[in-house]
């Protein structure tokens, strides 16, 4: 058991180097064993494919990610039901979504992408070809999905159809300009420390510009 331990750690490794040195499709199953001393029968008692491999890789950190954004956008959505029902004003809500809550939010965001710096760049540089090579996009998708709750309810709609081309397409384009800021930071920055001075101006800007386009007639 140790034995196989040992062995998968050796090629997840191998893998990493591998990976990130020639990127998805140019990256070799054959070297990946040859570097770690094993056949590669042996790499495919662990993993299906290149593609299961490359996955044993991220998959943890995604997920990490997923749970920090899914809990920010629980309690947000909490709020935002509460102002389509006509529990608070936007005044109020707007107060408990105030400037401190998004930068203490964006904060854990900076330091997780910094604390799995490697990895985050595996995603965003080197997944071209496998099933994550998409990942900004869908992450995109799943802002603007909550985008849409929170635009519909602070704007006072009642639902989607209420919607125009208009305001669909700010949407995406706020949601796409989220996700493009952490990937700026998590690939410009050298570090945590510094994502988090430069998150602040960025905030500053993502929050101006959305409680304008909502105040907006």
């Amino acid at each position: 058991m140790d034995n196989e331990k040992e062995t998968k750690k050796k090629l997840l490794e191998c893998a990493m180097k591998e990976f990130t040195e020639k990127g998805y499709m140019k990256a070799s199953i054959r070297n990946i064993c040859k570097e770690a001393g094993v056949t590669t029968g042996a790499l495919y008692f662990f993993f299906k494919d290149k593609e299961d491999l490359f996955g044993n890789l991220v998959a943890e950190t995604l997920y990490g990610l997923n749970q920090i954004i899914e809990q920010h956008f629980i309690e947000e959505a909490i709020a935002t039901e509460a102002l389509s029902g006509g529990d608070i004003s936007i005044e109020a809500l707007t107060a408990a979504q105030g400037f401190d809550d998004d930068m203490a939010i964006a904060r854990e965001v900076i330091r997780y992408l910094f604390k799995h710096k490697e990895v985050i760049e595996l995603l965003l540089t080197k997944a071209q070809g496998s099933c994550y090579e998409n990942l900004p996009d869908q992450m995109v998708d799943k802002v603007e999905e909550h985008y849409t709750r929170m635009y519909i309810a602070m704007k006072g709609y009642k639902s989607k159809k209420e919607l125009t081309k208009e305001d669909k397409f700010i949407i995406h384009w706020m949601s796409h300009d989220q996700i493009d800021i952490f990937i700026h930071l998590a690939t410009h920055c050298k570090n945590a420390k510094e994502g988090e001075k430069q998150m602040k101006n960025m905030m500053a800007y993502m929050i101006g510009g959305w409680y304008g386009v909502i105040n907006s007639k």
